[in-house]
Formats: C-alpha cells, sequence, structure tokens
C-alpha cells in the first residue's frame, strides 16, 4: 500500500516508544560499511538510525560548525537572561544591548555560510 506499515499493527510499548521487535540482515562490502558508519557518525546518529531514515526517504543533512554555533547562542542567551534579571532587580535600567546586536549578526552570518555549504 504505502511506504509505512500499517498502523494497526505497530506494537507500542509503555511510554509511547515503538516496539522494534524485528531484525533486517544485509550483506555489504567493508567499503561500504565504512562508508555508512562514517555517515552515521557525521550525522550523529546510530548506524540503525541513519540508515532507517535514509531507507524511508527522510533527509539526513550534516551541517559542519553547527555545534559551534551552538555554544555562541547559548553564550549570547546566558548573556541576555543576566542582563534581563539585573533590569527586573532594578540594578541597571538601561542595558547596552549593542554588543549583543553585533553577536547575533555574526552569528546570522555564520549561520548563512553553513547552510550555503551543505546545500
Amino acid at each position: 500500500m504505502g511506504k509505512f506499515p500499517n498502523p494497526s499493527k505497530i506494537e507500542i510499548r509503555k511510554g509511547g516508544k515503538l516496539n522494534k521487535t524485528e531484525r533486517l540482515e544485509i550483506r555489504l562490502t567493508t567499503s561500504e560499511k565504512e562508508l555508512i558508519k562514517n555517515k552515521s557518525q557525521e550525522a550523529n546518529l546510530s548506524i540503525s538510525k541513519y540508515v532507517i531514515r535514509s531507507a524511508m526517504d527522510k533527509d539526513v543533512i550534516v551541517i559542519d560548525g553547527l555545534n559551534e554555533f551552538s555554544s555562541q547562542l547559548r553564550r549570547i542567551g546566558n548573556n541576555i537572561n543576566q542582563l534581563t534579571k539585573k533590569v527586573n532587580e532594578g540594578i541597571i535600567t538601561c542595558p547596552d544591548l549593542d554588543n549583543v546586536k553585533k553577536e547575533l549578526g555574526s552569528l546570522w552570518q555564520s549561520l548563512n555560510s553553513l547552510i550555503t555549504k551543505s546545500v
């Protein structure tokens, strides 16, 4: 019928997770296995998850440098939270957000270049 199993035949465990009881064994060359292993590591997925997503026609997109982008974004979020707390406590009344704006602009440029490279 479709690409996906009949929903009435899917077993669901307690907690709403799928009960995966089936195994699929395939034969491949050493280089094919190594390639799949490397791609799954690049995507930060287990080999099973990587193969399942690939087989179900779901895109697996890897963006190099995304971890550094996330770290910078987290730091900016922390800075904004600290400023907000100080404003709410009455310690400061008018925070200087010029540096935050510059950092955000730089992050947007970085993100755009990461997306452009991955497409």
